[in-house]
């Protein structure tokens, strides 16, 4: 193999494709990248089984070949060039970069040991807006769990029925449902997608616009993103019916200014961010909310205003997963619904996507 290549181009492969190539990894020839030249093409690809990574970029392909590189080292170094004209020259397992009038030598993996990187139908399974696919996972996987001992819990349930999409995530404490719209959508079915992949998919997306096409087969999802191709393994088990934990009916309705009553419970929160709880207790009575947090140290009293229906109530949340709810919210106002003081709560809003979050109060002694 040998051919020269444009230095940022490179380095912003490597960059995109090293997140998948782990480091630490029981069969060692997984931390590599593999460089495929073919066709005046660099393909880059990486994999630690769960996840793949291919990002292709153009170069001066003078012999065609694949090698397979250190992952961690190749990046490094790569990052620490001057981002001009780079030439990649590979006989067998060794491997030369050169740039300018410097050398870099160093052996590659043997070829033969690295894994086939998992290519799908290109035909999409679903075809969604990047900015309502970077939604719903910003909104949901805040409520995945970090517990091995339930992997479902630490993916996204994905819910296709037609030409919409529900979303569902939740930890033993909160939960998190949006609901999109989608086009070119086949057949109804759920997938279970762990909210690593789904924050990796983000990062790809932070500059996207139009639709993304999303790819199922052989219990693997995949996006094709411009010259970036990403593959996560799914999540095999049953979700929770969570169905069942949405209250059906409440006793008290709240409607209140979003970033008002945000910036209130972040107030609040500053006092008590370090304690196990992060408590803050809500008072609703007649027009207003009155969020307090106390502990050895002061008290802190905030006050906003609300429209309520039904009765007052007086009722405590963990700071964190209110407050991580309310900043994912858009809409101007949103509904706080409550069922009792020591049962589920829900925040809703109907013109954001149909996003609903669902949070556990604490219980007072």
């Amino acid at each position: 193999m040998k051919l020269q290549i444009d230095g940022l181009d490179l380095a912003e492969a490597v960059s995109v494709v090293s997140r998948a190539s782990g480091a630490k990894q029981i069969n060692p020839v997984l931390e590599g990248i593999k460089l495929t030249a073919k066709g005046g093409m660099l393909t880059l690809s990486a994999t630690d089984l769960d996840i793949y990574l291919k990002k292709t970029v153009r170069a001066d392909i003078k012999k065609e070949g694949e090698v397979i590189v250190p992952g961690r080292l190749f990046a490094d170094y790569v990052r620490k060039l001057d981002k001009s004209q780079i030439s990649i020259t590979a006989e067998g397992d060794t491997i030369v970069v050169k740039h300018g009038d410097n050398a870099f030598n160093f052996q590659g993996f043997v070829r033969e040991e690295y894994p086939d990187i998992v290519t799908l139908d290109s035909d999409p399974y679903f075809s969604i807006k990047s900015e309502a696919f970077r939604d719903i996972i910003a909104k949901t996987t805040i409520c995945a769990s970090n517990d091995d001992s339930r992997p479902v819990l630490r993916g996204v349930l994905f819910e296709i029925d037609g030409a919409e999409i529900t979303a569902v995530a939740l930890d033993g404490f909160r939960l998190a449902r949006v609901q999109k719209g989608i086009s070119n959508h086949k057949d109804r079915t759920q997938i279970i997608v762990p909210s690593k992949s789904l924050l990796e998919i983000s990062k790809l997306l932070a500059d996207e616009n139009g639709e993304i096409n999303v790819c199922l087969e052989n219990k693997f999802l995949q996006v094709s993103i411009g010259n970036t191709v990403f593959a996560s393994r799914l999540i095999e088990g049953e979700f929770i019916n969570y169905g069942q934990i949405i209250p059906k009916t409440t006793v008290s309705d709240i409607v209140v200014e979003t970033s008002a009553f945000m910036h209130a419970v972040e107030r609040a929160g500053l006092l008590v961010r370090s304690d196990r709880i992060n408590l803050v207790t809500l008072k609703i009575v007649d027009k207003k909310i009155q969020i307090n947090s106390t502990n050895e140290i002061g008290k802190i009293n905030e006050l906003v205003a609300a429209s309520l229906t039904g009765k007052d109530m007086t009722i405590s949340f963990n700071a964190k997963y209110l407050f991580d709810a309310l900043r994912n919210i858009d809409n101007e106002f949103i509904k706080l619904s409550l069922t009792g003081e020591h049962s589920p709560a829900t925040i809703s809003a109907s013109k954001d996507g149909d996003y609903l979050f669902l949070i556990l109060p604490v219980r007072m002694s």
